[in-house]
């Protein structure tokens, strides 16, 4: 008796798809037989599956994603400034999952393990609509881990994140422009940085820049250019004097990095409150009179509130958006962990709307992007 893995997943597949396994074994025309399969992570077996052969070919075919997609940690990112490498995401659950497949059978009551066996690994990346399957991870190598075009607006000492995805070593450069699109200075190189599974989470803003590439913004600054060794180039144009206060937000895109975008138009917060209360009489009894007024002429009320609990929602906009970036600002939308930045704090947001349009500019014109975020903790006052 013999098991095959026929095929396995390979290259760099998103464990948010389908992660087939296809196995056939000598013993498949048995009636009672069953493939065995046990998945293990770092030597810990997540699960046992049974399962029959298919009836037309006497082969199993085993989807590991279900498995694969409880291992993700989605606490490794800590947004900071004091450098432009914010992390580099191991795979270990935090940009993707290393695998452990062993395929056994069991027939007629005994059971075989680990007769055939391979690694996978599964990325926490999500597939895209149109494509599915052809566009992966590796159109994106030795570029930018994003969807969103590649420029962006921002102001000094503003956090601007964005990753990257390599199979070299890294060279941080940066150039830096006036208004006449004139360079200022000469190109700024940091050191060599070996990026050990290949992805590397960045702050692009001018803090961390200056604080790992020892770069000065003059005044006359008008935008700056980010990039690697020889590879494709981010630009970043610089705002000021804005009529709002910008709220920016972070969030994590559909290639398991972190994007930010800026909301610097009219901002609106409100809160919505829940009130727990129960009833009493309204009046008193006194002696020989029924009472509805202290004797300092406060009314005896039917209700008392005894718990309020508050929640907030931050109504944001920002300038209007490109073909493009409206393109881009779906991954917003659909993100699992977004973080909303507060006067150099990060809040943990939820998006309240369930649906959103793709704008173009020939139908709809310049609109700017309008997202109402609900903060996700509440606030509860004094109990009674």
């Amino acid at each position: 008796m013999a098991i095959t893995i026929n095929t396995s997943p390979n290259g760099s597949p998103s464990a948010h798809d389908a992660l087939w396994h296809v196995c056939s074994s000598t013993n498949s025309a048995s009636t009672d037989m069953k493939y065995v399969f046990d998945v293990f992570v770092n030597g810990v077996r997540l699960i046992r599956v049974k399962q029959f052969p298919e009836p037309s070919n006497g082969k199993a075919y085993f989807d590991a994603s279900p498995i694969v997609r409880n291992e993700f940690d989605f606490e490794w990112f800590e947004p900071t400034n004091t450098s432009a490498y914010v992390a580099e995401p191991n795979m270990s659950g935090q940009i993707g999952v290393i695998y452990n497949l062993q395929v056994g059978e069991e027939v007629s009551g005994i059971t075989t393990l680990n007769m055939a066996s391979g690694n996978v690994s599964g990325f926490n990346w999500s597939p895209n609509l149109f494509k599915r399957r052809v566009d992966g991870l590796s159109t994106k190598l030795n570029k930018w881990l994003t969807n969103r075009p590649l420029y962006a607006n921002a102001a000094l000492g503003e956090n601007l994140f964005a990753g990257f995805y390599t199979n070299a070593s890294l060279i941080l450069k940066c150039q830096i422009f006036d208004a006449s699109n004139n360079a200022i200075g000469s190109i700024l190189s940091g050191t060599t940085t070996v990026i050990e599974n290949g992805f590397v989470q960045l702050n692009i803003g001018t803090t961390a820049l200056s604080a790992s590439l020892e770069v000065d913004f003059p005044a006359n600054v008008k935008y700056y250019d980010v990039w690697f060794n020889s590879l494709e180039k981010f630009r970043v144009y610089l705002t000021c004097n804005p009529k709002y206060t910008n709220i920016p937000v972070h969030f994590l895109n559909r290639w398991g990095l972190w994007d930010s975008q800026r909301f610097d138009l009219v901002s609106k917060l409100s809160m919505d409150i829940d009130r727990k209360s129960f009833t009493e009489r309204d009046y008193k009894f006194n002696g020989n009179s029924v009472d509805y007024i202290s004797t300092n002429n406060v009314y005896y009320g039917g209700k008392i509130n005894y718990s309020n609990s508050a929640t907030w929602t931050y109504k944001l906009n920002s300038t209007p958006l490109d073909d493009a970036e409206w393109v881009w600002i779906a991954d917003l939308m659909q993100s699992p962990q977004i973080l909303l930045e507060y006067d150099g704090y990060f809040y943990p947001v939820t998006i309240k709307r369930t649906t959103y349009d793709y704008n173009k500019h020939v139908v709809d014109r310049l609109k700017p992007l309008e997202i109402e975020f609900e903060l996700n903790t509440s606030r509860y006052t004094q109990l009674r």
